[in-house]
């Protein structure tokens, strides 16, 4: 009898970062949002988020290995003069236009709103509402790369 024979395979496969720029947009939003759902939960527990995100660096033996670092994460609500809550969904180091008139927030009102809010946000990304202004932003980001990385080539 194989060996193979005694296993149950599958067809299953690791997910990966979708390779269409709209979907590594979406998966660039959707994570920023699901980072601000613990970075609220934590806010709200009296806790500090403790994120972190891969790197590699060199150890005492000359070797490139990969460790995780911590990393701040950037709290996307504020409250204005009038002491309303808002909410902004940034791609990249921009806050994201919501509307067609450039609305760039959320007016939420109290902190204890603020949970619904990101998940209805959430929910419109995943749905494809923002994929316009999400397609904008990407283009305006990746110039500034593209622009940065020909200088250097050139020099």
């Amino acid at each position: 009898m194989s060996v193979l024979k005694t296993l149950k395979l599958g067809k299953a496969a690791p997910t990966t970062m979708p390779a269409d720029a709209k979907g590594r947009a979406r998966a660039k939003v959707i994570q920023h949002l699901e980072q601000q759902k613990q970075l609220l939960t934590a806010h709200l527990d009296g806790k500090a988020l403790n994120a972190t995100r891969p790197v590699y660096k060199t150890n005492d033996a000359g070797e490139r290995v990969r460790v995780m670092q911590p990393m701040h994460v950037r709290r996307e609500w504020f409250e204005d003069a009038a002491g309303t809550l808002h909410f902004m969904v940034r791609y990249g180091a921009k806050p994201l236009p919501l509307d067609k008139a450039g609305s760039i927030s959320v007016e939420v009102g109290t902190l204890e709103a603020l949970p619904g809010v990101i998940d209805a946000l959430l929910a419109a990304v995943r749905a494809g509402e923002l994929d316009a202004q999400l397609a904008t932003a990407a283009q305006e980001r990746s110039k500034a790369f593209k622009r940065r990385n020909s200088a250097m080539k050139a020099a």
